[in-house]
C-alpha cells in the first residue's frame, strides 16, 4: 500500500498541459512505437483556450471570504505509474502535506507535525501533475494519463472530498466549512489511468483549500459534514455499474440508474441490479439537518445527478415516497460538456447548488440520488452516479422546508445550478476521431483463419488482426483474421497471469466498436457502438481494492458474429489506441 506522507520539496508552481505524449510506451511493438515518433512530432506545439464556460452574467460559484483565510496549495508524494496503469489504490496522507502558502496572512504551522491547530476548509480544489525528469511539473491532457478518482476520506468521517477528471471544486457557502486537525491523517483511494504503454512516469496529487482557523468562540462559521451519496457505492470498493444500450426502458435513449433497472430477470439490464448501493438513499437523523452544497460526479455519457426527498405522507402507506406526492426535486446537478461531439468525453464540468441554496429536512426523511446516462450513441462501461452532500446540524434561518416552502424550493429547484469552474485545457478530447490515414479493415484482404485457441494479446496488441491506431502503421498487419458466419472468437491476455503483481499486469479489455475504428484515439473516439455488442471486462487478476476492477480471469469469447462477410471491430476501453478486426467467410458455423 503506497505512504501519501510528506515529501520534502516545493509547491506545485509550474504547472503546464501536456500536449505532446502520443502514447507509445515501454510496453509497446516496435512498428506501433516508430509510427507514434512520427505523430509526436505533429501533435501540436500549441493547444488553443477555449472561451470562457461562464457567461457574462453568471461567473461561476465564487468562494466564501472571511478575514482571516488562508489559501494553501497542498500535495501527495511522488506515486510511480506503471504502463497501462489503471489500479485502484488506497494510502494514506495528511490534510495539507508539503503545504505552502499561496495567498492570506497565515503560515503552515497548522499542518506542521505534532499541531493541534484546528480549521474549516471552505474551499478544496483536486487535481494532479506529472513529474518531469528535471522535477518541473505539467498537467497531462486527459487522452494520455487522467484521473480516473481520487477520494479524501476524513478520519472518522468517511469520504469526504472527491474528484474525477472534471475537478469540480468544492465551494462551501458563507458561513459554512468542514471543521479538521490541521495533522490529521486520512485516507486517499485514487486511480490514476495511464491509457499509454509507457512506463517510468510518477504524479503528484495535487489539492488548494482554503482554510479558515477555528478560533475559540468563534460564531461566523458552521460545522459542515459530507453525507455521501453513491448510485453503485457500499458494499463494492469499485462503485461502478454499466449503462449499455438497449437498457433506456421507454426508447428515449437514456438510462437512469438505479430507478431504469428491472426487476424482471428477463429484461436487458436486470443484472445491474445487484450493483444498486445502500448509499444511494440516506435517512436524515432525528432532529432534522440543513443541506448547503451538493455537486454530482458523472463518467462520460453522464448528464445529469439527480437529488430529491421523500416524506411520508397521509396516505395508507408508511413508506417514504411510497405516493408520488411524497416526494419532492431538490437539485439537479448537470454536467455542461464543451466536447463538440456531446456527452462522450471528460471535457465537461458539472454543476453545483448555489450559494442561496438551503434546504431544512425533518428526522426521518429519505433523501435519495440517481444517474442519467445517455446510451443512444454508445454503451458506457464502468460507469458511476455520486452527490457529496454538504450537511448542516444547524437551524439555519434562510433554510427552506421542501413540504412547507413547496413554491420557494421549487424556485431554488428550477434555478438550477452553477459551474465550480470554466473548461480545462487538459480536457480537451483533441486527438480523438482525427483521421490517421490508416485503411479501412473493411477494405483490407482477408488474413488468416483465427486458431482453436483464438487471439492472444500481448505487447499492447491484439496479436491476430490487431494494429496499433497510429499514423503510418503497417496495413500488412491489419487484415482482419477470419471465422465462420455465427462463430465466436476466444482471447486471451497474455500480460495479467495469475499470481502476478497487480503492478506487473496489464489489463485489457475487448469491446465492440463501429467500423472502421479505425481513427484518432482518446476519451470520445473509438466509442462502444458496434453492430453485436459485447464487452470483455478489464482481463486480469486484481487483487485487494482492485480485485472488482477486473474480471478475475484473462480470457474471454465474444458472442456470436452472425453476419456472412462482414468485418467486425473492436478496441481496448483501457488503452484505446489497441484495436482489431475479425471478419467472417465461409459456410456457416
Amino acid at each position: 500500500m503506497p505512504l501519501l506522507r510528506s515529501f520534502p520539496g516545493k509547491g506545485i508552481r509550474l504547472n503546464s498541459v501536456d500536449t505532446s505524449r502520443a502514447g507509445a510506451g515501454s510496453r509497446f511493438d516496435l512498428a506501433g512505437c516508430r509510427a507514434a515518433a512520427a505523430l509526436i512530432a505533429t501533435v501540436a506545439l500549441c493547444l488553443l483556450l477555449a472561451p470562457s464556460a461562464f457567461a457574462k452574467e453568471d461567473r461561476g460559484l465564487q468562494s466564501a471570504s472571511y478575514p482571516d483565510l488562508t489559501t494553501y496549495s497542498c500535495r501527495s508524494e511522488a506515486l510511480p505509474i506503471q504502463p497501462g496503469q489503471n489500479l485502484n489504490l488506497f494510502g494514506i496522507t495528511k490534510t495539507c502535506p508539503n503545504a505552502q502558502v499561496e495567498s492570506g496572512t497565515g503560515d503552515t504551522s497548522p499542518f506542521a507535525p505534532g499541531s493541534d491547530a484546528e480549521g474549516y476548509i471552505t474551499r478544496f480544489r483536486p487535481s494532479m501533475v506529472e513529474i518531469e525528469g528535471d522535477g518541473s511539473t505539467r498537467t497531462p491532457s486527459v487522452w494520455d494519463l487522467h484521473l480516473h478518482h481520487v477520494v479524501w476520506l476524513k478520519p472518522g468521517g468517511g469520504p469526504t472530498f472527491a474528484s474525477g477528471e472534471e475537478k469540480t471544486e468544492v465551494k462551501l457557502p458563507q458561513g459554512y466549512g468542514n471543521l479538521v486537525d490541521g495533522d490529521a491523517n486520512w485516507g486517499l483511494n485514487y486511480m490514476v489511468h495511464n491509457l499509454t504503454a509507457e512506463g517510468g512516469r510518477s504524479i503528484y496529487i495535487t489539492w488548494e483549500i482554503d482554510w479558515v482557523p477555528a478560533t475559540p468562540g468563534r460564531t461566523d462559521i458552521n460545522a459542515a459534514n459530507v453525507q455521501w451519496l453513491d448510485v453503485a457505492g457500499a458494499p463494492q470498493v469499485y462503485p461502478v455499474f454499466d449503462a449499455e444500450r438497449g437498457f433506456d426502458r421507454d426508447g428515449d435513449g437514456k438510462f437512469v440508474f438505479p430507478d431504469d433497472v428491472p426487476t424482471d430477470p428477463s429484461v436487458p439490464g436486470f443484472e445491474e441490479r445487484q450493483k444498486i448501493s445502500e448509499n444511494s438513499e440516506w435517512t436524515v437523523p432525528a432532529g432534522g439537518r440543513t443541506l448547503v452544497f451538493g455537486a454530482g460526479h458523472l463518467h462520460p455519457g453522464g448528464t445529469s445527478v439527480d437529488l430529491e426527498v421523500a416524506r411520508d405522507g397521509p396516505d395508507a402507506g408508511n413508506i417514504d415516497g411510497d405516493d408520488p406526492s411524497e416526494v419532492r426535486p431538490l437539485f439537479h446537478s448537470g454536467a455542461k460538456y464543451y466536447e463538440p461531439a456531446g456527452a462522450v468525453s471528460w471535457d465537461v464540468s458539472m454543476e453545483a447548488t448555489r450559494p442561496d441554496w438551503r434546504i431544512h429536512l425533518k428526522g426521518g426523511d429519505t433523501v435519495s440520488i440517481d444517474a442519467t446516462y445517455d446510451v443512444k450513441k454508445a454503451s458506457w462501461y464502468e460507469s458511476m452516479g455520486i452527490l457529496p452532500l454538504a450537511v448542516a446540524n444547524v437551524n439555519d434561518p434562510a433554510a427552506r422546508d421542501p413540504f412547507d416552502d413547496e413554491a420557494e424550493v421549487r424556485a431554488m429547484y428550477e434555478k438550477g445550478g452553477i459551474l465550480t469552474h470554466g473548461r480545462l485545457p487538459e480536457n480537451i478530447d483533441k486527438k480523438a476521431d482525427k483521421d490517421l490515414g490508416l485503411p479501412d479493415p473493411r477494405d483490407l484482404k482477408s488474413g488468416k483463419r483465427v486458431p482453436k485457441s483464438g487471439i492472444d494479446i500481448d505487447g499492447f496488441r491484439y496479436m491476430l488482426g490487431g494494429y496499433s491506431a497510429f499514423r503510418n502503421y503497417p496495413s500488412e498487419r491489419m487484415k482482419p483474421p477470419t471465422i465462420r458466419p455465427g462463430g465466436t472468437v476466444n482471447f486471451t491476455n497474455t500480460e495479467a497471469l495469475p499470481g502476478m503483481p497487480d503492478e506487473e499486469q496489464a489489463w485489457h479489455s475487448i469491446t465492440s466498436c463501429e467500423a472502421p475504428c479505425n481513427r484518432g484515439s482518446g476519451i470520445g473516439y473509438p466509442l462502444a457502438n458496434g453492430p453485436v455488442k459485447f464487452d470483455s471486462g478489464q482481463l486480469g487478476f486484481g487483487t485487494f481494492t482492485s480485485s472488482e476492477v477486473t474480471t478475475g480471469t484473462n480470457t474471454y469469447t465474444t458472442p456470436k458474429l452472425p453476419k456472412q462477410g462482414k468485418t467486425y471491430t473492436y478496441f481496448c476501453r483501457i488503452h484505446p489506441f489497441m484495436r482489431g478486426s475479425v471478419r467472417t467467410t465461409g459456410k456457416k458455423n
